[in-house]
């Protein structure tokens, strides 16, 4: 055994420096690990190895110590066999660590894209739901409104309506048109009467006898009392109470009992005018008559109320209307 420590003692010797790296790292597990069953395994080694030298006879010495070398060697052994065993479990501890770590990045990166894919969808859901609820709101508006055939009924019976109106505001102006053409000649009409009654009345030089005795008995036309005949303000309120002879008919002035007329030498041509231009008057009114149509209202005898009070007022004071018809004998000169 002697011997043996011996030849191993100049290899211990002839062992090569260590690097500064491997003292770093021998000085690090030095630190780290627990040294101390190392220790007392070279402590019980150099007892039995200079027990062995020492005591070269005596065996039993030699016995215990190398007996006490072993046990320190195998508790030794048994501690290093546990601290790569802890070596190993913290070795698959590190991978579990790495696997499990790579599983939270993968599970990581997958949930990231599953909330990215759900923002898309959650925006998607709400311009949808957006869009719905415009939808509903221009559904709802247009519930509301009739049918497309309720919609173009209305309208064509509007057009309708429209191209009536137009047709009955062309012939209210047609209407118009031919009565104020027919108010214009009638009024100029009534104008130039009203110079020719001046003009005879201008002419005319008055009868000493009363009017009702020029009238000849042979005519059958009845004698006016000269009593009858009122003045100028008692005839012009009859006149605003009663119609004129240019407002009557031409029809009911007319006496079916009357003889023909014979109109006389005496009769001057110009009260013969002046009695044909009342003729021509008083026919005017039923023509304005006629033009006026079925349904429409006939204009406002307030005019020729009007027209009267002119008339009246234009007569001379002493004269009275003359109310004498087409037909009635002209007076003696």
């Amino acid at each position: 055994m002697a011997a043996a420590s011996r030849t191993h003692t100049p290899q211990a010797a002839a062992a090569p420096a260590l690097s500064v790296e491997e003292e770093d790292a021998i000085i690090h597990s030095r630190i780290t690990n627990d040294e101390r069953a190392l220790r007392r395994v070279i402590k019980k080694f150099h007892t039995y190895a200079s027990a062995a030298h020492a005591n070269a006879n005596d065996a039993d010495a030699d016995a215990d110590a190398r007996e006490a070398f072993l046990v320190e060697l195998a508790a030794f052994s048994l501690q290093l066999k546990k601290a790569f065993m802890v070596c190993e479990a913290e070795a698959r501890q590190v991978e579990e660590h790495q696997r499990e770590r790579q599983r939270i990045e993968d599970e990581r990166g997958r949930l990231e894209g599953q909330i990215e894919q759900l923002k898309t969808a959650l925006e998607h859901a709400q311009v949808e739901r957006r869009r719905k609820m415009e939808y509903d709101v221009f559904a709802e508006k247009i519930n509301t409104l009739p049918t497309r055939d309720e919609l173009a009924q209305t309208i064509k019976s509007l057009e309708n309506d429209m191209a009536a109106i137009r047709a009955d505001h062309d012939a209210q102006a047609r209407l118009i048109e031919t009565q104020k053409a027919s108010l214009g000649t009638i009024i100029s009409e009534l104008g130039a009467i009203r110079l020719l009654g001046k003009e005879t009345d201008a002419d005319a030089e008055p009868s000493p006898e009363s009017p009702t005795a020029s009238a000849s008995p042979r005519d059958g036309s009845p004698a006016v009392p000269a009593e009858d005949e009122k003045e100028e303000g008692e005839e012009g309120e009859e006149d605003l109470d009663h119609p004129s002879s240019d407002d009557i008919p031409l029809s009911a002035t007319l006496n079916p009992n009357a003889k023909p007329f014979s109109p006389r030498i005496s009769a001057s041509p110009r009260l013969l005018r002046s009695s044909s231009g009342r003729a021509s008057s008083s026919a005017k009114p039923e023509e304005a008559s006629d033009d006026i149509e079925m349904g429409e209202v006939a204009e406002d005898p307030k005019d020729n109320r009007g027209k009267r009070k002119a008339r009246l007022e234009e007569l001379e004071e002493g004269e009275a209307s003359d109310m004498s018809s087409e037909l009635s004998e002209l007076p003696d000169d």
